[in-house]
C-alpha cells in the first residue's frame, strides 16, 4: 500500500512539474479573495474538529463561509448544543438547522423546537427537518397533528421528517390516513413520496387494512403513469395490487425499458406473489427488459416458484440458456434460477461458467452459487480451497462469503465432523493471508458457535497482529463486534488496549457494538487537506467525466461545499489513478460504487483520509458521494446513486451529481470498469 501512495505521489509530482496545458484550468476560477483567505483557515479548524475554533466561522460576513462551516459543524463534537440551537434559531439557516439535526437533542429541546414551531411559523421548515431526524414518538404525533396547518401538506422538508418518523414510530389508522391523505391532497410529487417513504423503506405491514385501500384509491385517482417515481413506491408498499397492472401499462406506454427504477421494483415485487397466469404474464414480460438489473432481479424473484410445466421456465430453458449473446449475469442468474427446476440444465455448459468467472471475477460469487448446487459438498469444499489459496485476493475474498452462505443454508445434520473441520482449515488458511477483504469476509462464519469455540480465540486473535490502523480499521470494527458477540471476557483486554489508542471512528463502532470504552470528543485523525491553489483554479463547479466500458458520465463537482473531496479527486484523477478501476459494488436501484484505487475490492484506498464534508443537499437519484466507514474515514471510493435514498442524508459527503449520463450508470454492472478520467 505504501509502495502505491508513493507511485501515485510521484506521478502527481511528475504532472505538477510538467504543467501546461494539459492540467485542466477552469476559465472562470475562484477568485474571492475573502474565500481564497478564509477557507483554509477554517479548515484548520475542521482538521482538529474544534467547535469554538470553528464557532466564528458560523457567523462570518460571507455566506459561502458561514454556510460551509456549519456543514462542518455537523461532523464536530459539541459539549453542549443550546447555544448554537439558539443561533441557527436566530440565523434561519438551512445549512444551521441540517448542523444541527445531525446532533443529538435531549427531550426538553424537542419540546421547546415544537413550542417554537407554534409560535414562529418562518421556522417551520428547519425545525422539521430537525424533527425528522432526531425527533421522539411525540414529536411524529406533533408532525401529524399540524399537518393541515398554512398549506404545510405542500412542504417538502415536512413531509419528509414526517415519513423519516413513521418508519421508526407507529402510527394508529386514523393518523396513517391522515397522512395519506396529505400525500395526495398536494401537487408536489416529491412531498408525495416523501410521506410514503417511510412505509416504502421500512414495514408496509404495518399499514393498516383501512389506510391501504385509502392509498390504492388515492393513487387510481391520481392516475397511473402521472409521476413514475410515485407509482414505484405504491408499487413497494402494495405489490399485489400494483404489479401486474402497472406492468401492463408501462409495458403498453413501452415505457418499461427507460423507466430502469420502475422496472426494477416491479421485478422486486413479483418475490412477494404467487406466480398465477397474470404474475407469469408480468414476468415474461421483465425478462425481456433491455436492462440486465431487470432481467436479473426477475428471475430471482420466480427462482423458488417455477416447475417444469411453466411457460416461464421454459422460456429460461430454450431461450435465455442458450443465447451464448445474453448478459453473463443475466446468464449466470438464468441457470441458477432453473436449476431448482431441471438440475440437468448446466449440462455442456460448464466451459461457458468456467470461463465467465475468468472473464469477470466479480462474477464468481455467482458462479461458485451455482457449483454449489451442482457439485457433491466435499468437491465444492475443495473448489473453494483452491480459490483460497490463489494470489488474487479477490478469489480469496469471493469464495470465503460464497463458503459463508453456503454452510448458512447447508442443513445441520450433515454438517460432519470432517466437513467441520475443513470449512475451520479454509477460514484459518484464508486469514493466514492477511488480507482485510479476506478477514471482514469470514466474519460470518467465526460468528458460527458450531466451527469455533472459546478455545479458538487466541488463535483467532493472533490474526489481528497482521493489520494496522487507519488503513484497516474496517478489519478492526468487524473483530470488536465479533469479540462483543463471541469472546467478550476473553476479549476484553485486547478491546481495552484498542480503545487506549483513541482512534474516533474505531472507539465510536466499539461503542456501538456494545463495549463499554470512552469516544474521543476530539480526534486525533491527520487529514488530506486541499492543495488551495490548485483548487481555485478549478472553478466553482467543474466537470469530471467518467469514460467507462459502457460510456460516459459526466458529474459536476461543488468545489466549494467540499473542498478538500475535489481537491483529492482532482490529485486521483491527474495522476490516472481511476483508470482501470472497476465498480466493484453495485446495487440495483440504489448505487454503483467504484474508486478503489489501491485493491479493486471495497477494501482499499490511498494512505490518507480526507474530512466527512456532509451536506444539507440529499441523496437523489444521479447524486454522487463519498463512501464512508463512519465519519472522518473518507477516501478515494466514491459512489452515484441510482435512486432517491434520503436515509443517507447528512451522513455521507455530497460532493457532485450528473448531469449527463445516468442512462450509463443504470446499465453498469459490477466488474464494469472506468477507463479514464478527464476535466472539463
Amino acid at each position: 500500500m505504501i509502495f502505491f501512495v508513493v507511485v501515485v505521489g510521484v506521478i502527481v509530482v511528475l504532472q505538477y512539474s510538467a504543467g501546461g496545458s494539459k492540467i485542466y484550468r477552469s476559465a472562470h476560477p475562484i477568485t474571492d479573495s475573502l474565500l481564497t483567505e478564509t477557507y483554509p483557515d477554517l479548515y484548520q479548524a475542521v482538521e482538529k474538529r474544534d467547535v469554538q475554533q470553528l464557532r466564528p466561522f458560523l457567523m462570518h460576513s460571507h455566506p459561502q463561509v458561514r454556510d460551509q462551516a456549519w456543514r462542518a459543524f455537523a461532523n464536530t463534537p459539541v459539549d453542549s448544543l443550546a447555544p448554537f440551537l439558539d443561533l441557527a434559531k436566530e440565523q434561519n439557516l438551512e445549512t444551521a438547522w441540517f448542523a444541527i439535526s445531525s446532533h443529538s437533542l435531549s427531550e426538553n429541546q424537542l419540546r421547546e423546537l415544537e413550542q417554537n414551531w407554534i409560535e414562529n411559523p418562518e421556522l417551520r421548515i428547519g425545525i422539521a427537518r430537525v424533527l425528522g431526524r432526531q425527533g421522539d414518538r411525540q414529536s411524529l404525533n406533533f408532525l401529524v397533528e399540524h399537518l393541515k396547518s398554512s398549506g404545510l401538506s405542500d412542504r417538502f422538508t415536512v413531509a419528509l421528517a414526517t415519513g423519516r418518523m413513521i418508519r421508526r414510530f407507529d402510527l394508529e389508522r386514523e393518523q396513517q390516513i391522515m397522512v395519506l391523505q396529505s400525500a395526495f391532497d398536494t401537487e408536489n410529487y416529491q412531498a408525495t413520496r416523501a410521506y410514503l417513504y417511510g412505509w416504502y423503506r421500512g414495514d408496509a405491514s404495518r399499514l393498516s387494512a383501512a389506510a391501504k385501500d385509502t392509498l390504492f384509491n388515492r393513487w387510481q385517482v391520481m392516475g397511473m403513469g402521472l409521476r413514475t417515481e410515485v407509482d414505484q413506491f405504491v408499487n413497494k408498499i402494495l405489490p399485489e395490487r400494483t404489479t401486474q397492472q402497472m406492468t401492463i401499462y408501462y409495458n403498453g406506454e413501452q415505457l418499461l425499458d427507460s423507466e430502469t427504477q420502475l422496472s426494477v421494483e416491479l421485478a422486486t415485487s413479483l418475490e412477494k406473489l404467487p406466480l398465477n397466469d397474470q404474475n407469469s404474464l408480468a414476468a415474461k414480460i421483465l425478462l425481456t427488459n433491455a436492462n440486465s438489473h431487470v432481467q436479473v432481479r426477475t428471475l430471482q424473484s420466480i427462482s423458488d416458484k417455477l416447475t417444469n410445466e411453466d411457460d416461464l421456465f421454459e422460456y429460461i430453458r430454450d431461450s435465455m440458456v442458450p443465447d451464448s449473446t445474453l448478459a453473463s449475469a443475466v446468464w449466470l442468474q438464468a441457470v441458477e434460477t432453473g436449476l431448482s427446476v431441471d438440475s440437468s440444465l448446466i449440462s455442456g455448459n460448464r466451459n461457458h461458467l468456467d470461463q465467465i468467472a475468468e472473464k469477470n471475477i466479480y462474477l464468481l460469487p455467482q458462479v461458485l452459487a451455482i457449483y454449489a448446487d451442482i457439485e457433491p459438498v466435499d468437491a465444492y469444499l475443495d473448489r473453494i480451497t483452491r480459490r483460497t489459496s490463489e494470489e488474487n485476493p479477490l478469489s480469496a475474498l469471493f469464495a470465503v462469503q460464497a463458503l459463508s452462505d453456503f454452510w448458512k443454508k447447508f442443513p445441520d445434520s450433515r454438517k460432519t465432523k470432517s466437513r467441520t473441520q475443513a470449512v475451520r482449515n479454509i477460514v484459518f488458511n484464508a486469514l493466514d493471508k492477511a488480507d482485510r477483504g479476506v478477514a471482514y469476509g469470514v466474519q460470518p462464519l467465526l460468528q458460527d458457535e458450531v466451527l469455533f469455540t472459546a478455545d479458538d480465540f487466541k488463535r483467532i486473535n493472533s490474526y489481528l497482529q497482521s493489520f494496522s490502523l487507519p488503513g484497516d480499521i474496517e478489519v478492526f470494527q468487524a473483530f470488536g463486534r465479533l469479540y462483543k458477540d463471541r469472546f467478550e471476557q476473553q476479549a476484553k483486554p485486547v478491546i481495552d488496549s484498542l480503545a487506549a489508542l483513541k482512534n474516533t471512528p474505531l472507539n465510536r463502532s466499539l461503542a456501538e457494538a456494545g463495549w463499554s470504552v470512552e469516544v474521543p470528543q476530539s480526534g486525533k485523525t491527520e487529514f488530506r487537506l486541499p492543495n488551495w491553489k490548485r483548487l481555485w483554479q478549478l472553478g466553482r463547479h467543474p466537470v469530471w467525466t467518467l469514460r467507462t466500458e459502457k460510456g460516459p458520465i459526466e458529474i459536476r463537482l461543488n468545489t466549494l461545499d467540499a473542498p478538500a473531496t475535489v481537491s483529492m479527486i482532482d490529485s486521483l484523477s491527474r495522476a490516472g489513478a481511476y483508470a482501470q478501476i472497476p465498480f466493484h459494488r453495485v446495487v440495483p436501484n440504489f448505487v454503483i460504487q467504484g474508486g478503489d484505487i489501491e485493491r479493486k475490492d471495497g477494501f482499499g484506498g490511498p494512505d490518507f483520509v480526507v474530512p466527512t464534508e456532509a451536506s444539507e443537499q440529499g441523496f437523489s437519484r444521479g447524486t454522487i458521494g463519498i463512501a464512508s466507514a463512519g465519519p472522518d474515514t473518507e477516501g478515494s471510493q466514491y459512489f452515484i446513486m441510482n435512486q432517491w435514498k434520503p436515509h443517507l442524508n447528512g451522513r455521507y459527503t455530497r460532493f457532485g451529481e450528473v448531469i449527463n449520463g445516468m442512462d450509463i450508470a443504470d446499465k453498469i454492472i459490477v466488474g464494469d470498469k472506468v477507463l479514464s478520467t478527464t476535466w472539463y
